[in-house]
């Protein structure tokens, strides 16, 4: 699942003694690759930091900056090894914590990253969003119940908060509980119309129930976001589902206006033409996402099903080999494969 806090960094609090004993064994192992900035030579924002860092070794914003520039790398070890001395020199930095929640979380230690924002969250008791941050990795990890519990704090702080009544919605979607996500999702439209997402989800919960106000959730998102690819792309898919094909096909034409790298509406664009329309102009939609990701299967195993539907076997024969290359688990490939041989 995609975080949806987009904070800047993110973040929490974690007590000075948790900070030493953790950090600081973890450093022990890691030390050596924050040193030379191992894997990422020739940066020069790591260059020029690391040499900050040598004229003033005790300075927490510049280890910080440089775990920033790690972690956004996916230089994990070498983060993580930074904010040890982000701790040491500063263990209540904020920022820092934030950082170091989410290098965990993305460097596969779930545990430590929930540790963190709890302790985060009980050396600060008043702050919504740590407590927001915390019941996003509690989502994250299925903790519903833990969810609930900090949501229901944050509702004593700050009653009625709606990116609080957001994610409400989201652990109640999440444990499909849609007539409850339906009215928290409601609910944080009310105090926050500007919510893109929330729409789009509502429009989503709708559909799902047949309700036809469905499409009016879709054109709200669009209306706030005019920009929002997934948007729009959530309504074209709404449509195509409800067999308005010339309308979804048309929304995906707009969305090539909007994002000329946006995969899926060119993926979804060329499925509904191969079907109901043309082939040769599924056909161009096909071979333009393979100049975009000539690494996804599904391009491949439609551009197999198109072969096959001109009557081009062995093209079509390379095209699923090729997606089965890619992805070896794609079973509609290996199924049509052995269609072909039958």
């Amino acid at each position: 699942m995609q975080r949806r806090f987009n904070f800047s960094i993110r973040a929490i609090c974690i007590a000075f003694l948790f900070s030493v004993i953790t950090l600081t064994s973890y450093s022990c192992k890691s030390n050596q690759k924050s040193g030379d900035d191992e894997g990422l030579t020739g940066n020069p924002a790591i260059d020029q930091l690391s040499d900050s860092i040598k004229s003033t070794p005790r300075n927490p914003e510049l280890y910080l900056k440089r775990a920033q520039i790690f972690y956004d790398n996916q230089a994990y070890d070498q983060a993580i090894a930074d904010l040890a001395h982000v701790m040491k020199l500063d263990s209540t930095n904020l920022r820092a914590h934030h950082l170091l929640a989410d290098v965990y979380l993305d460097h596969l230690q779930s545990s430590l990253a929930l540790q963190t924002l709890e302790r985060a969250a009980k050396l600060y008791p008043d702050s919504i969003h740590t407590k927001l941050k915390l019941t996003e990795f509690q989502l994250i990890l299925k903790q519903y119940g833990a969810a609930m519990n900090t949501l229901a704090d944050i509702m004593k702080i700050h009653p009625g908060d709606p990116e609080a009544l957001f994610m409400l919605g989201m652990v109640y979607r999440d444990q499909g509980k849609t007539e409850q996500a339906i009215g928290a999702f409601q609910s944080a439209v009310e105090r926050n119309p500007e919510n893109a997402e929330a729409w789009v989800i509502l429009g989503d919960l709708m559909d799902r129930t047949h309700n036809p106000l469905a499409i009016q959730y879709f054109d709200n998102a669009i209306r706030v976001a005019p920009k929002n690819v997934a948007a729009w792309h959530a309504k074209a898919y709404f449509l195509q589902n409800n067999n308005k094909i010339p309308e979804a096909l048309e929304i995906y034409r707009h969305i090539h206006t909007i994002d000329p790298q946006y995969s899926d509406a060119y993926l979804n664009a060329a499925i509904l033409l191969m079907y109901h329309d043309s082939l040769d102009a599924a056909g161009k939609e096909l071979d333009i996402l393979q100049n975009i990701d000539p690494t996804n299967a599904a391009t491949w195993f439609y551009k197999g099903k198109l072969h096959q539907l001109r009557g081009e076997k062995d093209q079509a024969k390379t095209a699923y080999e090729q997606a089965l290359k890619l992805d070896d688990k794609y079973e509609q490939a290996r199924d049509a494969l052995q269609e072909l041989k039958e």
